[in-house]
């Protein structure tokens, strides 16, 4: 976005833009709102805009605990139970695990039943590409973790972050990352499956994400709603079967 282009979205003349940019002119809250308005900034960003020239925050940081955020932790809870009996969880924007319905902490309870003791870490994608972690379970774990990486990286291009980059470096510790960025297999269907095999059985899912729509706080708008569901027949037999998961327990914090 040029300067001109910016300067008519935030409604401020570009000379004046130029002043701000350039350390010449001191920006108002106001027209630093503007401008994250204008650039599409996150909560958290408009945060550090703001503070940066001298400004308080404007969009408060509330953890999921708080008694402030009870019909939040109670919507995110409707919709973990309500997907029973496929997996659900609630990560944050560094994809660490929050809450899981029964079913996802069943699948990981399979997994370490088959595998042993997970690492010591709650970040699903370091997860993924630990051997000691969900590695070892995941049939096409070459382009789930190709896949993953591609998205990791696009979200750094969007907006870098520090938690985001070490875990980035993280996961080159534990692969070669360049080989899974260029491993991008041809696929028919139209979404990417993920394979599992835990117990004998072999399990394909795929995932939706969901996020809150009107956020005003930080966490809440990074909040993501991570959705499973069956990709065949056998899969859906698997989470419905007779004694399966216990749909009694409500979501656990992780």
């Amino acid at each position: 976005m040029s300067q001109l282009d910016l300067a008519m979205r935030a409604e401020v003349s570009s000379r004046h833009l130029s002043f701000v940019e350039t350390g010449r002119a001191q920006p108002s809250a106001g027209l630093l709102q503007r401008l994250a308005e204008a650039l599409d900034l996150s909560c958290r960003d408009t945060n550090h805009l703001l503070v940066a020239a001298g400004h308080p925050p404007r969009f408060s940081e509330t953890r999921l605990d708080d008694p402030a955020m009870a019909p939040v932790r109670r919507a995110l809870e409707v919709m973990l139970e309500n997907h029973s009996p496929y997996p659900a969880a609630v990560l944050d924007a560094h994809w660490n695990l929050l809450l899981a319905n029964p079913a996802q902490q069943a699948l990981i309870q399979a997994v370490v039943a088959e595998g042993g003791p997970l690492p010591q870490t709650g970040n699903m994608v370091e997860l993924v590409f630990h051997p000691e972690g969900f590695r070892p379970f995941i049939a096409n774990w070459e382009t789930v973790a190709g896949f993953l990486l591609r998205r990791l990286r696009r979200d750094l291009d969007t907006r870098p972050d520090t938690v985001l980059r070490a875990l980035y470096q993280r996961l080159s510790e534990l692969a070669d990352v360049d080989a899974l960025l260029e491993h991008t297999p041809a696929s028919v269907e139209p979404m990417l499956t993920l394979e599992l095999d835990i117990a004998g059985r072999r399990l394909r899912t795929f995932s939706t994400l969901a996020c809150f729509g009107t956020a005003v706080d930080v966490v809440v708008e990074e909040l993501r709603i991570e959705h499973y569901f069956p990709a065949d027949d056998a899969t859906r037999a698997f989470f419905e079967e007779a004694g399966g998961f216990d749909r009694t327990e409500g979501p656990e914090s992780v």
